[in-house]
């Protein structure tokens, strides 16, 4: 059964999963996974992708480098970040019509949501997760350079992508 849209806003949310991935015509993209923490729509899961292009990666880089994901480094490890996160959603509508979320803008959340009990401010933060299932690499260290296209690797630049 197919869930319908949500309505278009903004909700509070916390990851749970990430990982790097290539769309079908094989452009890399940095994938996440979040899930309503509040409200009515507690629950529904919501998916957004920032996309490795040469064309989008200083848009992409800067997203990332505001919920503190500065390195490749970082986005290869898969490790999910704790945390709260602000998602503006809005409505598209597909070629065939279909209406489908798509997140705006994915911000860390500065202050605990309203409405929020201290059972849900207490909830456990998610573990990281590997795409491939590999151990659980150690934190990342605080990086000292913005990622850049040399920090991606070798194969997606000589393929042309970046």
């Amino acid at each position: 059964e197919r869930l319908e849209p949500l309505p278009p806003g903004e909700y509070v949310a916390r990851w749970v999963g990430c990982g790097l991935d290539e769309s079908r015509k094989g452009t890399p993209f940095y994938g996440v996974r979040f899930e309503i923490v509040d409200g009515p729509h507690a629950g529904r899961r919501l998916v957004h992708r920032w996309f490795l292009s040469s064309a989008a990666l200083p848009y992409s880089r800067r997203d990332l480098a505001a919920l503190g994901l500065t390195t490749f480094a970082q986005l290869q490890s898969s490790a999910v970040p704790s945390g709260l996160v602000t998602l503006r959603v809005a409505l598209r509508r597909d070629d065939a019509g279909m209406v489908h979320n798509e997140i705006k803008t994915v911000q860390p959340c500065a202050a605990p949501a309203q409405g929020r009990n201290e059972a849900n401010a207490a909830a456990p933060q998610p573990m990281p997760v590997s795409v491939a299932h590999a151990p659980v690499p150690p934190e990342p260290q605080t990086p000292t350079t913005p990622a850049t296209a040399d920090d991606l690797p070798a194969g997606l630049v000589d393929a042309g992508l970046l």
